[in-house]
């Protein structure tokens, strides 16, 4: 575990099975409330979306970002078989244990809403508020480039990646060392950051160095790692949970998110009691990224309820780490 003067703490934290998780708690000194805001990335990603929302909240809240097996500065298990999303709900509980904390604000952004709602199956009464941006609750390949409009045709190629997929993935996983070198180089290149550039994102709202970390990374993460955790993230689903969740939700939609269509976190909205929408006209996959300001300012609006609590024993758990 290290430390540097900014009350950035970086762990590594052991699993059952012996898989190294790497989770880094920032704590300033300023910050009004002592209940974490933990955040969760999605799929082949390692924290370029929070940028700006680290930057912002860190003042008001200790904020708490990890990475998933396989991602970043996580181990990969022995078992490829132990990357998913059960894994995931529970990596999650040992992070906030780790760093000695009762409860924690849940922050999803795309896979990692079903994360969250995966971690809040396992402990809802540990997470007094949900924050979820851009991501479906179930079966989410269904839904990748789908019609934006509610029981319209699904699209050509949302047919063709729903049904190509599970045929493919057997043979990526038996040949993953062919598919490593390609993967790599296509991915090192320009051309994917231009074609999301140009078919994925609002570029005028998005910055290069904000967005071009994410293919970086995804450039050097083993293709087996991606695509286990795809088939896991294809075949959850939360719906179960939606109905069970009694804590205030903000749900954050893009109603150019070509990943995740508004109408799902319409349907998110509408069966959470207690859950608010906030819809972004020109955002797409990439709000947080696109409009800090707006989503910034509308999470404090959300969270500032809780500026009132304070928790002595959360206080006492951190003062132990240091």
């Amino acid at each position: 575990m290290s430390q540097n003067r900014n009350l950035e703490i970086h762990s590594k934290i052991d699993t059952p099975d012996g898989t190294g998780l790497f989770a880094r708690l920032i704590r300033m000194p300023s910050a009004k409330n002592h209940i974490p805001i933990i955040l969760n990335d999605g799929l082949g990603c390692n924290g370029f979306i929070w940028k700006h929302f680290i930057e912002y909240f860190k003042a008001q809240h200790p904020i708490i970002h990890w990475h998933y097996r396989g991602h970043g500065h996580s181990d990969t298990p022995e078992q490829i078989q132990n990357i998913g999303m059960e894994h995931a709900g529970r990596d999650l509980e040992l992070i906030l244990d780790h760093f000695g904390y009762d409860e924690a604000i849940l922050c999803g952004h795309s896979m990692g809403v079903q994360v969250a709602l995966e971690a809040y199956r396992n402990r809802p009464d540990r997470y007094p508020r949900l924050i979820l941006m851009c991501g479906s609750y179930e079966y989410p390949l269904l839904h990748w480039h789908n019609s934006p409009i509610r029981h319209r045709r699904p699209t050509w190629l949302n047919q063709m990646i729903s049904a190509g997929f599970p045929r493919i993935f057997p043979l990526i996983q038996k040949y993953h060392f062919v598919w490593q070198s390609l993967w790599s180089l296509l991915l090192s290149t320009d051309l994917p950051y231009q074609i999301a550039m140009y078919f994925e994102v609002n570029r005028k709202r998005i910055e290069k160095e904000d967005f071009l970390p994410y293919f970086k990374h995804l450039s050097s993460m083993p293709i087996e790692v991606f695509v286990q955790m795809l088939k896991s993230y294809s075949e959850h689903s939360a719906r179960a949970v939606l109905e069970q969740i009694d804590k205030p939700t903000l749900i954050i939609s893009g109603g150019q998110d070509t990943f995740c269509p508004h109408w799902i976190l319409e349907d998110l909205h509408r069966t959470v009691e207690n859950s608010e929408l906030l819809y972004i006209p020109d955002g797409t996959h990439c709000a947080p990224i696109e409009h800090p300001e707006l989503i910034h300012l509308r999470t404090e609006k959300f969270l500032r309820p809780l500026h009132s609590r304070r928790s002595d024993s959360t206080i006492d758990a951190y003062t132990a780490i240091r």
